[in-house]
């Protein structure tokens, strides 16, 4: 699946968390491919399902949360209890993290990790955050110019391998808009401001409809 990020240099600028977006709006990278994930719930998490909602996209490592790819405890800081806590107004927002082993590898037995999420996390509720199964090439086979995301390399990243650090908000219309590392605190922040700034572009969608009506 190859994505068209824009400039040749785009993608491994912010999937390495170093590009500035200046954009008054989120930009369109691309439409996602087809992808089908089984939730803690045996319920099937697909395109069609997460249509109309927000969707975060993470991994999750069955090691967590001794040895995590994304800093799981930030991130339920930052995001999941500020979403958790606010359904009425981000009801529409869904974390999705496809579960892997330590070496990203798709793994069929997520139980002991759920086990964990429970006791760990405040409130924790799958229909929020919800675990998955399935192989996690089919959202992160992302290329640009001969540079693909799911197979780049670095002695720096977890395993060895960048995207199981990667974040990814896809919007309602499952067009991917933001791809953002969330192994630091303040990269989390900022994806988290992303998300924000996404919604304020429905909110203003929603109120220029109800002006034209």
């Amino acid at each position: 699946m190859v994505v068209v990020f824009g400039p040749a240099v785009i993608l491994i600028t912010i999937t390495m968390g170093k590009c500035e977006h200046n954009f008054q709006t989120l930009p369109v990278y691309s439409e996602m491919p087809d992808y089908e994930f089984i939730g803690a719930n045996g319920e099937v998490v697909n395109n069609k399902t997460q249509e109309g909602k927000v969707t975060l996209f993470t991994t999750l490592q069955t090691t967590c949360p001794q040895n995590c790819a994304i800093d799981i405890f930030k991130f339920n800081l930052q995001i999941y209890q500020d979403y958790r806590k606010n359904q009425k107004s981000l009801g529409h927002v869904k974390i999705v993290s496809v579960v892997t082993d330590e070496n990203g590898n798709p793994v069929d037995n997520i139980d002991e990790l759920l086990y964990t999420m429970n006791d760990m996390i405040e409130g924790y509720d799958s229909t929020i955050w919800n675990l998955v199964t399935g192989d996690p090439k089919q959202i992160y086979d992302i290329e640009n110019n001969g540079v693909n995301l799911y197979s780049t390399t670095s002695d720096s990243t977890f395993a060895g391998k960048s995207f199981l650090e990667t974040m990814l908000i896809v919007d309602k219309q499952n067009q991917l808009r933001l791809v953002r590392r969330g192994n630091q605190e303040g990269l989390i922040r900022d994806f988290k401001q992303h998300v924000a700034l996404l919604q304020k572009q429905y909110d203003k969608d929603a109120r220029n409809s109800n002006e034209e009506k």
